[in-house]
């Protein structure tokens, strides 16, 4: 082990150390999940499993571990998490590092962490809950897993932060290396294909090393792709390799925050090779989604004392706007009532514990059923009379249903509350939601319209 690895490791221990006497627990839920990686000067790299777990320590723990750095061997460290690292993997990391002789002036960007062994997944589509909002895209990765290169080519999934992407590209990794072991799978963030372009230019090798590395595969999966923006150079390398594959019947699965039509500073040749496959959207998973979400994770968490029924539909009911940070006030909630001995967890005491988060939440989704109702209605050049009169033509109709679903997404209003807003029941409310969000999978003009509407809405 060379002499930065080394460092890393013994710094971390010590600091670990310390985290460890404040809170066993929460050294049980995370601290003991997370790798040394390498260390170059004062800036330590940890590595952890995936972007969820880094999302959630960046928000809840941060401080926490930036106290424990602050006097290792007389000196303070800041630190910084790389997602992708179990404990098998860090170690083949810096075996890599320490068989390469890299001097500690290295920077850690110039080392690429070590992927997963097959077979060594967390996320699958046994545990991706389906429903209105993300059904359609679930089905869709779910056949490029099976019939890689057959049906869908490429897959692009789309939707905001937060919302499974990342879980879907994973589950489809999972599943093609379970079936098909004699497939050659390469799942990279654009990031991690950024920098592994970079370091070939940095280092003087040849750029035909990199075009074998995405070319010479069967199945190509590439995580926020949007991040190419502006980056010329490696898209004309990117839509040569795309070509390839693609000629070739090999999958190629991209997800992005936007669709491709959206993309900004990206050539059209590529967004438009973009949309020659499937599209889909994935949206945040409606209310009872996110109960059963929540209830899994109380399922597969390791506190001895559950969270209530109560605080879960506390929880799915109040964060709504990102499955991040969903989990992190569930973990929160739950190594607060490990720490304490609390096995039944009261919601004062979850309100008064999320209390800024509730308050943002509260505050980004502060729209009124009349706005929406306006909004749509010159959207659509109709009048609010007609938005909420007994009128079934589909030029009404239909935006009366999407008004509804807007209501139901963007407000904390009851399915009845939103009824009565309109002049129908619940369970008209429902109907209407569900309606859209099916037909959005399939007709493209109300698709854009909707989220052109929302957009307009979240800027307002």
């Amino acid at each position: 082990m060379n002499e930065a690895a080394f460092n890393a490791q013994e710094i971390w221990d010590l600091a670990v150390t310390s985290l460890k006497q404040q809170s066993e627990a929460l050294y049980r839920q995370f601290f003991a999940h997370i790798t040394a990686v390498s260390v170059d000067a004062d800036l330590l790299i940890l590595g952890v499993p995936d972007e969820f777990f880094r999302d959630i320590i960046i928000e809840q723990y941060s401080d926490l571990i930036q106290n424990a750095l602050s006097d290792i061997f007389g000196r303070s460290y800041r630190f910084e998490l790389r997602d992708g690292y179990t404990k098998e993997v860090a170690e083949e990391a810096v075996k890599t590092v320490s068989a390469a002789a890299v001097p500690a002036a290295v920077k850690p960007a110039a080392v690429t962490p070590a992927k997963p062994k097959r077979g060594n997944f967390i996320q699958t589509f046994e545990n991706f809950i389906t429903g209105y909002s993300n059904r359609h895209a679930f089905a869709m990765a779910k056949a490029a897993a099976v019939t890689p290169g057959e049906i869908y080519n490429p897959l692009f999934i789309y939707g905001t932060n937060g919302v499974g992407k990342t879980h879907l590209l994973q589950a489809i990794n999972h599943k093609i290396n379970q079936d098909r072991p004699d497939l050659v799978v390469r799942s990279v963030t654009c990031d991690e294909m950024l920098n592994d372009y970079y370091d070939l230019l940095t280092q003087h090798r040849s750029v035909a090393e990199f075009r074998a590395s995405m070319r010479d595969v069967d199945v190509l999966l590439i995580d926020d792709i949007h991040r190419l923006a502006k980056k010329n150079v490696l898209q004309e390398e990117f839509f040569n390799v795309f070509n390839i594959l693609t000629r070739q019947n090999k999958q190629i699965v991209l997800t992005s925050d936007r669709q491709p039509c959206e993309l900004q500073d990206i050539d059209k040749r590529l967004s438009s090779r973009f949309e020659q496959g499937m599209t889909c959207q994935l949206g945040m998973p409606e209310y009872e989604e996110r109960v059963a979400i929540l209830r899994m994770w109380r399922d597969q968490c390791l506190t001895k004392l559950p969270l209530p029924d109560e605080i879960l539909d506390f929880l799915a009911e109040n964060i709504s706007s990102n499955v991040r940070r969903l989990k992190g006030c569930f973990l929160r909630l739950s190594a607060y009532a490990e720490m304490n001995g609390i096995d039944n967890l009261s919601i004062i005491e979850a309100e008064k514990l999320l209390h800024a988060t509730l308050a943002a939440e509260s505050s980004s989704r502060d729209i009124k059923p009349e706005k929406i109702q306006q909004l749509v209605a010159n959207h659509f050049g109709i009048t609010l009379v007609d938005l909420a009169g007994k009128c079934r033509a589909r030029h009404v109709a239909d935006p009366r249903m999407i008004a509804m679903y807007l209501c139901r997404k963007m407000t904390r209003l009851s399915s009845n509350e939103i009824g009565d807003a309109f002049g129908r029941t619940h369970a008209n409310v429902l109907h209407a939601a569900k309606t859209i969000t099916d037909r959005c999978s399939s007709d493209e003009t109300l698709r854009r319209n909707v989220i052109s509407l929302e957009k307009q809405l979240q800027k307002a």
